[in-house]
């Protein structure tokens, strides 16, 4: 169930006036071996020199070990509450195609009527991360799909193994569940799932609504970040991403999440973001907002990275934004909207 929480959500009605450039360009370095759009994190100084001389000395192996460390995402193990969760599912399988023999994607689904919503976890997570804001949906009359993403949870391993996946391909499973479920009316997503989601739409998955919560903005800019706090030179940086973008098959601008929105149309949009965040920066939040026309952002206090997902406020708003609106009906204007 959803805390209970005097946490204060300040939502905004964002325009383009919001400056929708990569805020993690100026960011200062990201966390080692977390998810990508990381804020900065103290790195121990041996690490640092060994990075540096690694750098200077071998750069074609300091720039695979850096793109081992950028594509292996962290484990999570489920908590109770997550795994009973999961045990009260309808589970099948999704099949992601392309790339190499078909992966089987793990999906989840509760409820029985009323519009699908897809919930898209982040870097290192899994789908029993939601069991607050899905049983929530579920009483708001809603069904919900969830998914592990290839290399996360249940999920097969992606195309390097079960120790690395990308956003691509986080982006693939995303849409593998969808149009094994759809038709999706809305999409929930956290952290890097938000920049999978993003994507997703990019591709043509057609939700009418989507909520980011915690997400990253330029993906670029956030490994830049990464190799700045290493000590890393910016020319074994280009080699990493050189080399990436091969297997990739596509080049690293195209994960610019507030680009996405400029360039292609995107559904209503709902950012939510702390403002501590110590994972992603409340301005990557406010850069999508900015970019994505038509969005809102809110802001909460004191919530984090994690816990926001727990949050009954929050939860709340999510629900009341992706339910679907009458003919002839407009959303609540945003001072309405405040919780306190």
């Amino acid at each position: 169930m959803p805390r209970q929480s005097s946490n204060r959500l300040e939502v905004q009605v964002v325009t383009q006036a919001v400056s929708s450039s990569s805020p993690a360009a100026s960011a200062g370095p990201a966390p080692v071996a977390k998810a990508p759009g990381n804020r900065p994190a103290a790195l121990p100084a041996w690490q640092r020199l060994r990075w540096q001389a690694g750098s200077l000395v071998s750069p074609s192996a300091t720039a695979r070990a850096l793109e081992r460390l950028w594509f292996t995402p962290p484990r999570a193990a489920p908590t109770s509450a997550a795994r009973r969760f999961l045990d009260s599912a309808r589970s099948d399988w999704a099949l992601v195609t392309g790339q190499g023999p078909s992966r089987r994607v793990r999906v989840y689904r509760w409820g029985d009527a009323g519009p699908v919503v897809l919930l898209a976890h982040g870097w290192g997570g899994h789908a029993g991360q939601w069991h607050a804001v899905a049983d929530s949906l579920v009483a708001a009359g809603m069904r919900v799909v969830a998914f592990d993403a290839l290399s996360h949870g249940a999920s097969d391993a992606g195309t390097r193994g079960a120790a690395q996946t990308s956003v691509l391909e986080m982006s693939r499973s995303l849409l593998a569940a969808a149009w094994h479920a759809g038709p999706v009316h809305a999409v929930v997503a956290h952290s890097l799932g938000g920049a999978a989601t993003a994507l997703a739409l990019r591709e043509g998955l057609p939700a009418r609504a989507a909520v980011l919560v915690g997400a990253p903005a330029d993906m670029h800019a956030a490994c830049a970040a990464l190799a700045w706090q290493l000590g890393i030179a910016p020319a074994v940086l280009a080699r990493m991403q050189r080399h990436s973008e091969r297997w990739l098959g596509m080049p690293w601008s195209a994960f610019n999440v507030p680009e996405i929105g400029r360039s292609r149309p995107v559904p209503p949009t709902l950012v939510i973001h702390d403002r501590g965040d110590k994972e992603v920066r409340w301005e990557d939040g406010a850069a999508i907002a900015g970019a994505w026309p038509g969005a809102e952002l809110v802001t909460t206090e004191g919530l984090g990275h994690r816990r926001i997902l727990q949050d009954a406020a929050v939860i709340g708003r999510i629900a009341d934004f992706v339910r679907p609106r009458e003919a002839g009906t407009e959303m609540a204007p945003a001072a309405a909207l405040a919780v306190n």
